[in-house]
């Protein structure tokens, strides 16, 4: 009976904490989900930020059969953790360097860091909206743009 109990504690704190940690939202700081393809839906990615500094988290999946791409974002640092500073002697892990991906396989999930300074600001494409585009750095050719919308996006949405 204790034994069962202990158990049925530790699922439910795990759920409990799992449901606060979906729930948590650090001002300034923004997760989303991206896919590289050519002609890929692109909708906007809404920051929220309404000044200053935001760090955006993407998790790039990668569907496009380029193996060199290349991040490129308005008045903004892209960072990402590769290359690991431990490279083990398994597994393969793209080379990053100046905004750029060299080695991406197909369906690899590429971590990217952008930090924008000023996404409250102005600029041409409207108060607080930034650009981010991937290209395919063999050729310089455009894959997909996404938009970066400060504030909460209402005036840009309604222009699509």
């Amino acid at each position: 009976m204790k034994r069962s109990l202990k158990i049925a504690l530790f699922v439910v704190a795990g759920l409990a904490a799992g449901a606060a940690f979906a729930r948590l939202d650090l001002p300034g700081f923004k997760f989303a989900m991206v896919t590289i393809k050519k002609g890929a839906n692109s909708r906007p990615i809404l920051t929220g930020a309404g000044g200053g500094r935001c760090v955006l988290a993407l998790s790039m999946k990668n569907l496009q059969k380029a193996s060199d791409i290349g991040i490129r974002a308005d008045g903004a640092k892209v960072l990402s953790w590769y290359p690991p500073v431990v490279r083990m002697p398994y597994g393969h892990s793209p080379d990053f360097r100046d905004g750029r991906f060299t080695g991406a396989g197909f369906g690899e999930t590429l971590p990217v860091y952008i930090v924008f300074n000023n996404i409250g600001g102005t600029s041409p494409r409207g108060p607080g909206n930034k650009k981010i585009e991937i290209v395919d750095s063999r050729d310089g050719s455009l894959i997909r743009t996404i938009d970066v919308l400060g504030g909460n996006g209402h005036e840009k949405q309604k222009h699509h």
